[in-house]
């Protein structure tokens, strides 16, 4: 598998715990018979023209599959190759708010319990976009429902597939926007609860598994 990471670097610099999982993880990929592409989209200060971009940039390669991933990041080696091959179109990690209190910018559906497909994996309403890992086919049913959405950029023409609207009674993010206008197209989102990830604020780590948390609530 060809797997492209996109990672938007909004203030044009990289981190070195990322940079050192980026490393592992080709090691990782090339051991699985995999390659890894990595796109860093550096100094773009808009979340969603900066995600649209990336998308953009996936769907003109010849890779596979298409993993987000932010530059705040670290995670365990092998952990991009996993969501990679996920046998679903649409899944991510999650990871924790920069706050001492331990939470996770998940939207969970409005059911009693939380039950594991097949996979291991938990249907949410809606992923942050850090470590999001999508398939061809979530660009081209989105295209199908959503229709036309061309628009110009710097000369090259573009698709709005991640957008930051008003819209259901509040200011949305780019990434739980698109989860929503991904279901109305009739797809599921995913969440695998089995990932360590640690989302840094500076030097300071913030690390969380959100399936241990799940259990211990």
């Amino acid at each position: 598998m060809k797997i492209l990471v996109a990672v938007p670097v909004y203030d044009g610099k990289l981190f070195v715990e990322g940079v050192k999982c980026l490393l592992n993880e080709q090691a990782v990929a090339a051991a699985n018979g995999d390659e890894l592409l990595v796109r860093f989209l550096p100094s773009c200060s808009h979340p969603a023209m900066g995600r649209n971009q990336l998308a953009h940039d996936f769907l003109e390669s010849d890779a596979d599959r298409l993993v987000f991933l932010d530059a705040d990041i670290s995670y365990e080696p092998g952990s991009i190759v996993r969501i990679a091959h996920h046998p679903v179109d649409f899944v991510g990690g999650a990871y924790r708010y920069k706050f001492e209190t331990e939470n996770y910018p998940v939207g969970w559906l409005d059911a009693p319990e939380l039950w594991a497909n097949e996979h291991g994996l938990l249907a949410v309403n809606a992923l942050p976009g850090g470590f999001l890992s999508l398939s061809r086919k979530v660009f081209d049913d989105f295209r199908n429902f959503h229709g036309d959405r061309t628009f110009e950029h710097f000369g090259h023409e573009m698709y709005c597939y991640f957008s930051m609207p008003w819209a259901n009674g509040r200011m949305n993010g780019e990434d739980s926007f698109f989860c929503y206008e991904y279901q109305q197209a009739g797809g599921t989102v995913h969440l695998d609860p089995e990932l360590s990830l640690t989302h840094w604020d500076g030097n300071i780590p913030y690390a969380g598994h959100i399936g241990k948390w799940l259990k211990s609530r």
